[in-house]
């Protein structure tokens, strides 16, 4: 009896282990070995916001850049915004004349959030949203995260879409009229920072 427990449980391990075993088909497995390899990204990419109270959402641009030993970096092309650094000290603002500044919180669990959607970390989504992939005959791809009745995480629907093994768009949902849809522009996977570039983009 105990070494049939034994070997149920031994086969039992690595689908509780494996995120969204349930919902992911063997084919979607394959693929995401691939997507959720640790990598550098520098991306430019093109953000839409969009709100209830404006027809035409707003538009700002600029570049992201993901580093594995220092987190997140998102650098806007708007004139005076700051640079948006996060990492495991936390989220910073680091503006055009030097200054420095802490985000609040509610600030850094989007990013966090949104991070996790780059890297494709599927243990940390998990644990607030249930998970539907689809293809399209054309070779796209599309991942959808939908609340679950029993989290309290901000957003209500995260999409992620692409082709392949590259990531195309994010969309980050709390209603179908309050969303930040973000379009990135053929990413370069495996960039290399030069010291200069660790020491502007990072801390």
């Amino acid at each position: 009896m105990t070494f049939r427990l034994f070997v149920f449980l031994l086969l039992a391990i690595p689908a509780f282990a494996e995120p969204y075993a349930a919902e992911l088909s063997d084919t979607w497995r394959a693929r995401l070995v691939e997507l959720t390899k640790p990598r550098t990204i520098t991306a430019t990419f093109s953000e839409s916001r969009h709100t209830p109270l404006k027809r035409v959402p707003v538009v700002v641009t600029g570049t992201v850049r993901i580093y594995r030993e220092r987190g997140l970096s998102l650098s806007y092309d708007q004139k005076h915004a700051p640079l948006i650094i996060l990492d495991d000290r936390g989220l910073l603002l680091r503006h055009p004349d030097g200054r420095e500044q802490s985000a609040p919180p509610e600030a850094e669990n989007d990013l966090r959030l949104l991070h996790a959607l780059f890297a494709f970390d599927l243990v940390t989504l998990e644990k607030s949203y249930a998970l539907v992939a689809s293809d399209s005959p054309d070779g796209a791809w599309t991942l959808t995260f939908t609340r679950r009745p029993d989290s309290n995480a901000g957003y209500r629907e995260l999409i992620l879409s692409g082709n392949a093994a590259h990531l195309a768009a994010i969309t980050l949902a709390k209603t179908p009229n309050l969303k930040t849809a973000i379009t990135l522009a053929s990413p370069q996977l495996n960039s290399v920072f030069n010291s200069d570039e660790l020491a502007r983009y990072f801390r």
